[in-house]
This record gives structure tokens, C-alpha cells and sequence, in this order.
């Protein structure tokens, strides 16, 4: 048997200790980063807490967060109640510290800071032990600024992920406020025509054709009468026009498919082929009628003005709980980021799609040179709260 000096077996042992101390340590970081990833911000700080005080043998902590108000809030403890109140009233500090005594009844306190992106601290980590111990080594304090600096990371960017996700709910429900104030006010301009213009239009017509038939009316003045006639009509005929556009009373009172037909009837008078696929007649929930209309006849607005000819067919029925409006043609179609779908003075793509979104559903838009336009719109026919109750 080899007898191996003292010296060298000490050293043995000393390197063993140090391998299996930084063993420890990237234990720690790299199962509490997996696991951090894995929990929600809330329980996040709980398990910091723990894989910490369990690292260097703590009795128990605290995580601190800085409010917006500049106050400091309690999110997470573990350990003794007693503990934790003691260490949520140690001072602030700027970095990472040990504290020997720092309280009557804390012996030791350790003090991990969390940093934001910025660098500026938004909350801290504070580990305690009420017996006196040998604290942490620096290599050790530094493993535990990292796992604070891993904490850190998470909750921020649950912090900007929450801000993001209020800003994007506020902006929809700004978009939808806007949208349903303009229906609102379409359908107020649209009665007011109906009430109002239309109806002069119509006596002024029909004045005009009682006169146009008076026998005294000579053929001169029944020539220069007829022209007269003609615009009358005309524009009683673009009032009507006008208040469909608005508010068509079919939508209203007979559903999609009749109003999405109407709107057909613009491509019909141009000599246009017009094909419906299938056409459900079944009534839709206000909100999706009326936005499936709009895309309905935008498409057909966008139609009108940047193809000549191509036929062009219509898609409405229900898919399960899921009503889909499906609108292609076969003219020349546009490649992608082409603005001419971008319905300057309508209300474009972004606008179908955005109305659509905000009513859970979905909308999708194919098009390519020569190859026609697909536009396809997809929305739950019930809420949410309604299919639950």
C-alpha cells in the first residue's frame, strides 16, 4: 500500500471541497433558471426564497418590491412570520451585502439587490438567520447575485409583458369604441337622410312628374322638363344608394346575405359575373353582422375600383359556432405590400382585420399578380360569457 503524504491528502481534500462547492453553485443557477421559466411571476419570488436560504443555510427571507409610489411591498416570503417581518424593516441598500447583527433578533442578514435592465434597483432579496453562522464566502454571495439577477430578469419582464398586454387590451377597446361610434353615427346620418333628403327628393320627383303631364305643358317645355326629370331621379337614386352605404336597413331587418347581395348588385350593373358559393340565410349576433358586412363591402368597394373584369364570388355560412365570409375575384390581384387594397379613404385592411380580431376572430388576405384577391373572415357567432351560460 502506498503511503501518500499528509500534505498531498489535505490538498486532495481541499480541491474536493472547492469542486464540490462550485458543483453547488451551478446547481443552484441552473435549476433555478430552469425552474423560474417555468412558474409564473407571482411564485417566482417564493422559489427564489427557498433555493437561497436552502444554498447557504438561512432560516428564512423576504422578497421586497419597489412600488410606484416609491413604498416597498412584502411578495414573497419563506421562513419563520417573525423573520420576515424583522427583515422587511432592514434599510435599503445599493448592493449586495452581508449584514452581521443587523437587528436584535437577526444575527445575519444577507442583502441581494434586483436590478433592472436599466441598472436602477426595483426590489431586493433578503436572507436572515436569528443563530450566529459564518456567512457566505464570496464566491458564494456572488452565486446568490446571480440567482437574485436571474429573479430579476423574470420579474421585469413579466412587468413589461403585463404593460404590454394592458396597452394592447386599452388599444383595442379604444378601436372598438371608435368603431362602434362610427356605426352609431352612420346609422344617425343614415335615418337623417332617410327622414329628410330622401323624402324632399322624393316629393320634389314626384311634383315634377305631375307637372311633366299637365296638358297646358307644351312640347318645349316638356323637353327641357325631361332632363330635370332624369337628374331627380338620379338623385333619389344616390340618396338610397348613400343611405345603404350607411346603414342598409336590409342588415337590419333581414340579415347578412340579403344586404352582402345588395352590395353585389354594383358589380351585376357593371356586367361583372357574380357567384354565390353558398349563402346562409341564418341571423348573426348584431356585432358580427354588421362587421362582416363591412368587410363584405369593402372588398366589394376595392373591387369596384382596381379590377375591370373577373368574376367574382361570395362564401357566407356558419362552420360549427363560427360564422366565415369568404370574398375572391379573379382580376389582377397585387403583390405583397402593394397599397392598393389599403382602402385610402375606406377603411382598408387593417380595418377588416382589426374588426374582426375584436371579436375573437380572425382575418387572412391572399393575393397575387395576375392570380385575383382571396379575402377570407372568420367570427365566433356567440361571446364567450354567451356559449358558457
Amino acid at each position: 500500500m502506498l503511503n501518500t503524504p499528509p500534505d498531498s491528502v489535505l490538498a486532495l481534500r481541499a480541491d474536493y471541497r472547492q469542486a464540490e462547492s462550485r458543483a453547488a453553485r451551478l446547481r443552484l443557477l441552473v435549476e433555478s433558471g430552469r425552474a423560474l421559466n417555468a412558474l409564473p411571476a407571482a411564485e417566482s419570488g417564493a422559489l427564489a426564497l427557498q433555493r437561497a436560504c436552502s444554498f447557504c443555510a438561512m432560516d428564512g427571507g423576504v422578497l421586497l418590491l419597489r412600488q410606484a409610489d416609491d413604498s416597498l411591498s412584502l411578495s414573497a416570503g419563506f421562513g419563520p412570520a417573525a423573520l420576515q417581518q424583522q427583515l422587511a424593516t432592514l434599510p435599503w441598500q445599493g448592493a449586495a451585502q452581508v449584514l452581521e447583527a443587523p437587528l436584535s433578533q437577526v444575527a445575519l442578514a444577507l442583502y441581494l439587490p434586483l436590478h433592472a435592465a436599466t441598472g436602477e434597483a426595483f426590489g431586493a432579496l433578503l436572507l436572515g438567520n436569528a443563530s450566529a453562522m459564518r456567512g457566505p464566502d464570496a464566491e458564494d454571495l456572488e452565486a446568490l447575485q446571480l440567482l437574485a439577477t436571474l429573479l430579476a430578469g423574470h420579474l421585469h419582464n413579466s412587468q413589461l409583458l403585463e404593460a404590454l398586454s394592458l396597452r394592447e387590451r386599452t388599444m383595442s377597446e379604444l378601436v372598438h369604441r371608435q368603431m362602434s361610434a362610427q356605426e352609431d353615427e352612420r346609422a344617425r346620418v343614415a335615418y337623417d337622410l332617410h327622414d329628410g333628403l330622401a323624402q324632399t327628393l322624393a316629393g320634389l320627383h314626384q311634383r315634377l312628374q305631375g307637372f311633366a303631364q299637365h296638358r297646358q305643358l307644351n312640347d318645349e317645355l316638356r323637353a327641357a322638363l325631361a332632363p330635370i326629370l332624369q337628374l331627380a331621379q338620379r338623385s333619389m337614386g344616390e340618396t338610397r344608394q348613400a343611405i345603404s352605404g350607411l346603414r342598409p336597413t336590409l342588415l337590419d331587418d333581414f340579415g347578412l346575405a340579403p344586404a352582402l347581395d345588395r352590395e353585389l348588385d354594383r358589380l351585376r350593373s357593371q356586367g361583372r359575373q357574380v357567384q354565390w358559393l353558398r349563402r346562409d340565410m341564418q341571423r348573426l349576433r348584431p356585432a358580427v353582422e354588421i362587421a362582416l358586412f363591412r368587410v363584405g363591402q369593402e372588398a366589394i368597394n376595392n373591387i369596384c375600383k382596381h379590377t375591370d373584369s373577373g368574376a367574382v364570388s361570395l362564401d357566407l355560412h356558419l362552420d360549427g359556432d363560427t360564422a366565415r365570409l369568404q370574398v375572391e375575384d379573379r382580376g389582377p390581384g397585387f403583390a405583397a405590400g402593394q397599397k392598393q387594397l389599403a382602402g385610402e379613404g375606406g377603411m382598408g385592411l387593417v380595418a377588416m382585420r382589426e374588426r374582426c380580431l375584436l371579436l375573437g376572430g380572425q382575418f387572412s388576405c391572399h393575393s397575387q399578380p395576375g392570380q385575383g384577391t382571396h379575402l377570407l373572415a372568420s367570427i365566433p357567432r356567440a361571446l364567450a360569457d354567451e356559449e358558457s351560460a
